[in-house]
């Protein structure tokens, strides 16, 4: 499976395989979610994401995007990392679900999608998981980016190396 890189950044960088505006929920514009696929990093700020993720058929969608920092990033089997993967698995309400890696052991993040047409989904995303270990963002994207209906895999708690969970390979 190709990886996938995401970032949200300030502008187009070019090359980006997607690339959707997003917005903070009072509308105002909160940058470019950009997506890359391919094995290298393709920009600085880029995190590895589930490939599955993005859905170029995808609804629009408000996500809580949870970045933990760059001085503090958790392994991948840290205790609070994992409690907060089995509350995404046990929740089933949001779209869409992954960690964010930035190197083969530390996590960097992660990103909760809710569909912006579900109601319920949405309503998740006020008590995301992730957004209880780490600074956490809720904003809106641009249809065609991510949406895709991503189940977890678990609950496991191997690493995946580098691998962002839900990853179903090592």
């Amino acid at each position: 499976m190709t990886a996938l890189w995401l970032a949200l950044l300030s502008h187009d960088p070019g090359g980006a395989t997607a690339v959707g505006q997003v917005n903070d929920l009072d509308n105002r514009p909160a940058g470019l979610m950009c997506l890359w696929r391919g094995d290298d990093r393709p920009h600085p700020q880029a995190l590895r994401a589930d490939p599955r993720i993005h859905d170029i058929a995808g609804p629009a969608c408000v996500i809580s995007l949870a970045m933990a920092s760059p001085k503090a990033r958790p392994i991948a089997d840290d205790p609070a990392v994992v409690h907060a993967r089995r509350n995404a698995l046990r929740d089933g309400r949001p779209c869409s679900v992954t960690l964010l890696t930035d190197d083969p052991v530390s996590i960097a993040g992660a990103l909760t999608v809710a569909r912006a047409g579900q109601p319920g989904e949405v309503a998740a995303l006020n008590d995301d998981p992730f957004a209880r270990l780490w600074e956490s963002r809720l904003l809106r994207t641009a249809a065609g980016v991510l949406g895709a209906l991503v189940r977890p895999t678990g609950p496991s708690l191997e690493r995946y190396g580098g691998q962002p969970w839900p990853s179903d390979r090592f």
